[in-house]
């Protein structure tokens, strides 16, 4: 056996004892080989043991936060990377995050380091070399224009006042706009794959900021449209990663929609509309593919485990390839953030996804700075290894860092409620919250989030709770049905805004009180957005936090503490306390819903059977109504692309929490349905 045979064999089973906690498939020889291969190029690296995981980065999304973690990162890649700048593509990524990362942290060293790499290379592209016939040169493509991105913007950040700096780019780029296909004898359009569109577009467009000429914003127009027509799924909303991916399948025989491949497109759109004149009769075509590209992407976000916040390398594959994959992750981050930040997508939608997002990046940051769980070039999601480290993901992630920056320091610009899909009055109306309609009778209470009820309760934007669906099937001469749910509430929140003091004000012996928490509680403590977010589990942790919303210290506990406060609570006012596990959402896998399993639906099961209250597993008995229906039927059941449903969705999941009721031991609403409720028989459990 070689020494390096035997190296490599020693590193591998290093990394399988350091890893064990963490199954994941392992690269092929031939992948390995591909691995071997950008390592010895200086793309970056992949250690078996890359050191202990940070633990002292908030995910807060604070200024001084944000900078300290862009800090961590930037400094150990510039040391990394200095000595062997090139002008591939992947060197050109990270560069265009150094000069983000510079203006985010007023910190010339970064940008300086750009300066001297353009010198060294004498601000050329590369590919400027003869071909096999020695007679045409072979212009430089979309992966080679990628470089010019940085060379445009030191250009424009030196006021255009030397334009030899961009005199050999911009005879490059002159040269490639009569090409209507790839190169000659080479039929392919000139973005023919979905990565080009980072690399490319955004060039363009710098280029039309440095000399005010259209022709290149034309050339833009023209060929993303191009690249569009051939490989955007207009039912998917996603990019294919070439047209050989087009109808090609994955292990679990779904389509491949590559993680990184989206990121590459989202993130491209943003830094293309940066510099894209604002009149542009095109911009809403870019505008539009964001927001579907987003809503599509925000759907697919892990929500538990190791990658809970982030995004598999595919997509729609996450039991073949159950790693996060970060170069992905943080370029979908990045067109998120930018997308919030210039008002193409709204804020109380998308900034639970994106601060989801930065928690799971920094979750992957080792202490020496090293930002890991990032896939080895290729064309396709292929194994990596946990601590593999190059150079393009650090670009991606150090531009969603600077776009982070700017949430946090941009005042909040509130939307009006009726131009999106609210679901959090709260945010933008006082409460209003139902109190019970006969006094004398005993109340059926509930007490949740926009999954119980959405909004106002009204149905607008096609969306509502099933807890203003329920009362139909109680006769409401003998109790009332108080849905006192309110969206974007998480566990925490609901009590420590004062909402569930308010109601128990209104609860008294004999009410029952379903509560169902879990779909806001994943967030981070002390995001300046929400805060929201409770601690993981079900024991007796707790942390101190400075709330930046509610202005004050705030002792936060974990997600099973607040149910065993709501439990102890409600009995302490003679009240029956019932749980309810989460709503199931729109996900499929292998022709099943996708159940929630390990996390907050399972917190609330074994709080339940702790201390002793019912259960409904809500997420189960509606999960198995989708299953029987199939994909194409529970697509109208939903207002959005995977959490909140229409009314007809709000009644079957109503129907559920009658089923889950009546399947309970001591069902203490036995005999306060009404006829509609009375046909619907217990659940029963396949």
């Amino acid at each position: 056996m070689t020494l390096l045979r035997i190296a490599l064999t020693c590193t591998l089973l290093v990394f399988t004892f350091t890893a064990a906690a963490q199954q994941y498939p392992k690269p092929n020889a031939a992948q390995q080989a591909g691995i071997d291969k950008d390592n010895s190029r200086h793309f970056g690296d992949s250690p078996a043991d890359p050191g202990p995981l940070a633990k002292d980065l908030s995910p807060a999304l604070t200024p001084a936060a944000i900078d300290a973690a862009t800090r961590r990162v930037a400094d150990w890649e510039l040391a990394r990377a200095q000595p062997t700048w090139d002008q591939i593509w992947t060197s050109g990524v990270l560069y265009v995050g150094f000069m983000a990362t510079s203006s985010q942290l007023n910190d010339p060293k970064y940008s300086n380091s750009m300066l001297g790499m353009a010198n060294q290379f004498h601000w050329q592209l590369r590919g400027r070399q003869p071909n096999q016939d020695e007679k045409i040169a072979h212009l430089p493509g979309a992966d080679d224009q990628d470089l010019a991105q940085t060379y445009l913007e030191l250009y424009l950040l030196s006021g255009k006042k030397d334009v030899s700096m961009i005199a050999p780019l911009h005879a490059d780029f002159d040269a490639v706009i009569p090409q209507q296909t790839l190169r000659p004898n080479d039929p392919r359009i000139p973005w023919w794959w979905c990565d080009a569109l980072f690399m490319a577009p955004p060039a363009w467009a710098r280029l039309y900021a440095a000399t005010d000429d259209h022709k290149y914003i034309d050339y833009l127009n023209l060929n993303w449209q191009r690249t569009s027509d051939l490989l955007y799924d207009k039912q998917d909303h996603l990019y294919a990663r070439d047209a050989a991916y087009i109808g090609k399948l994955g292990p679990n025989g779904k389509k491949i929609y590559w993680s990184r491949g989206e990121g590459w497109v989202l993130g491209g759109i943003a830094r293309t509309l940066e510099y894209l004149p604002k009149d542009d009769p095109r911009r809403p075509f870019y505008v539009r593919q964001m927001r579907e590209m987003s809503a599509a992407l925000a759907a697919l976000q892990e929500t538990a485990g190791d990658a809970a916040g982030l995004w598999h390398s595919s997509l729609l594959d996450p039991q073949n390839f159950p790693l996060p994959e970060n170069s992905g992750s943080a370029l979908i981050a990045f067109g998120m953030a930018y997308g919030v930040n210039n008002g193409i997508l709204d804020r109380a939608t998308y900034m639970p996804v994106i601060t989801r997002a930065w928690a799971g990046l920094l979750r992957h940051i080792y202490t020496d700075g090293r930002l890991g769980d990032i896939q080895q070039t290729g064309a396709e999601p292929t194994p990596y290894y946990p601590g593999s480290s190059y150079d393009y993901g650090i670009g991606g992630y150090l531009l969603a860092a600077s776009e982070f920056k700017k949430l946090a320091v941009k005042p909040v610009t509130t939307i009006a409620p009726d131009t999106v899909a609210n679901t959090d009055p709260a945010v933008y109306a006082k409460l209003n919250l139902p109190s019970p309609a006969n006094p004398a009778r005993r109340n059926l209470f509930l007490v949740g989030d926009s999954t119980v009820r959405n909004g106002k309760g009204d149905g607008a934007h096609n969306q509502m709770g099933w807890g203003d669906e329920l009362a139909p099937y109680f006769n409401t001469s003998k109790i009332n049905v108080v849905n006192r749910a309110i969206g974007g509430r998480s566990s925490r929140t609901y009590i420590s805004e004062g909402h569930w003091a308010e109601t128990l004000k209104l609860v008294k012996p004999g009410d029952v009180i379903l509560i169902q928490f879990g779909h806001n509680d994943s967030g981070p403590l002390d995001d300046p957005d929400r805060a929201r977010g409770s601690i993981n589990g079900t024991d007796t942790e707790s942390k101190e936090v400075d709330n930046p919303v509610r202005h004050v210290h705030e002792t936060v506990y974990t997600f099973g503490h607040y149910l065993d406060q709501y439990i102890k609570d409600a009995r302490a006012h003679g009240a029956t306390p019932i749980l309810c596990s989460l709503v199931p959402r729109k996900i499929w896998h292998d022709g099943k819903t996708e159940r929630q399993t390990s996390t907050y639906r399972g917190w609330t099961r074994e709080i339940a059977e702790r201390d002793h209250v019912g259960y409904i597993d809500l997420n189960e008995i509606t999960a198995e109504k989708y299953d029987a229906l199939g994909e194409a039927a529970v697509e109208p059941l939903f207002g959005d692309p995977h959490t909140h449903t229409t009314v007809a969705g709000a009644v079957m999941n109503a129907e559920s929490i009658v089923s889950g009721l009546k399947a309970l031991p001591n069902d203490p609403v036995v005999r306060d349905f009404s006829a509609k409720g009375k046909a619907i028989k217990p659940f029963n459990a396949k």
